[in-house]
């Protein structure tokens, strides 16, 4: 088939639930080769939607030859006080590369989100993707700041002894007003508290309590230990009460997986500090990039 014809056979589209299956075989191919492993299972690409808030009716797709070889997932909600759309992952398979498909995805969907109301789009793309920042560049996405997946593959190395005067326990109700005001900076868009309110049973949530009070706390995947939220008040900083908290999701991990810290503002020193003293390591880093409709 000639580049013209092949051009006329495909065409873009908004999918739906009906489209799950294929647009789940075309997530794996499509970052079978990226730079981070990215290879998820059906439940746990479905949690991934669900997470970032995915509306598959505005999600598009490539299709060529009835085949599905690109899409954009699109996650919906509020940032910074503005209706956004969130890239939960643009792919195209790796043989219908650098044909543009990814561009036409963007130019073809973002008018229709601005009639709807849309104020702002919002993403992450790994640093060393040159190709994709370059793309997002050319859409009028700029970064506004780095975030890192860090790791740690071993038993957790605390400082501190463990605090006798702390009580950890389930929170099944979180009051996400108070804890918000135990952060150091804003979490990113999987890592939000709408986040974890989408997902509320596949996330534990644990606080640490003196008395009554609930100076620090920890939200965590089941099983999975990749950490979303972990927060200590300031005036009980220093004394263990971190360490405790990460423990606990640590006698938590299944096998065959690492304790992760998913997307944490690296201009956070305190933080960043925290988990480097934990042993933590960096395994990858994102820029976080919007544009303004």
């Amino acid at each position: 088939m000639d580049s013209r014809n092949e051009t006329e056979s495909r065409h873009y589209r908004f999918l739906s639930e009906e489209h799950f299956a294929q647009l789940y075989a075309t997530f794996i191919e499509a970052f079978s080769d990226y730079v981070f492993p990215f290879a998820l299972t059906e439940t746990q690409f479905r949690n991934h939607i669900n997470v970032n808030g995915v509306d598959l009716n505005r999600t598009i797709g490539c299709i060529e030859d009835d085949r599905l070889i690109g899409f954009s997932l699109n996650g919906f909600g509020e940032w910074n006080g503005c209706s956004t759309m969130y890239d939960a992952g643009t792919g195209v398979i790796p043989p219908k590369r650098r044909l543009g498909i990814g561009k036409d995805m963007f130019e073809r969907m973002l008018p229709g989100f601005i009639e709807q109301g849309i104020e702002q789009c919002l993403l992450e793309v790994v640093t060393t993707n040159t190709g994709a920042v370059k793309l997002y560049e050319q859409l009028d996405f700029h970064p506004i700041r780095e975030l890192a997946l860090l790791q740690c593959d071993h038993t957790f190395t605390s400082p501190k002894a463990r605090p006798t005067d702390v009580e950890i326990r389930d929170l099944e109700k979180p009051d996400w007003l108070h804890l918000a005001t135990l952060w150091d900076g804003q979490p990113s868009w999987q890592n939000s508290i709408d986040a974890q309110i989408r997902t509320h049973s596949l996330k534990r949530k644990l606080g640490a309590y003196i008395g009554d009070e609930c100076v620090g706390y920890i939200v965590f995947s089941n099983n999975f230990g990749r950490l979303a939220q972990i927060a200590v008040g300031h005036k009980h900083r220093n004394r263990g009460i971190g360490s405790l908290l990460l423990k606990h999701m640590q006698s938590e991990i299944a096998d065959g997986y690492s304790a992760q810290v998913i997307n944490i503002d690296k201009a956070l020193e305190g933080p960043m500090q925290f988990f480097r003293n934990r042993g933590f390591h960096e395994r990858i880093s994102q820029y976080e990039m919007l544009k303004e409709m």
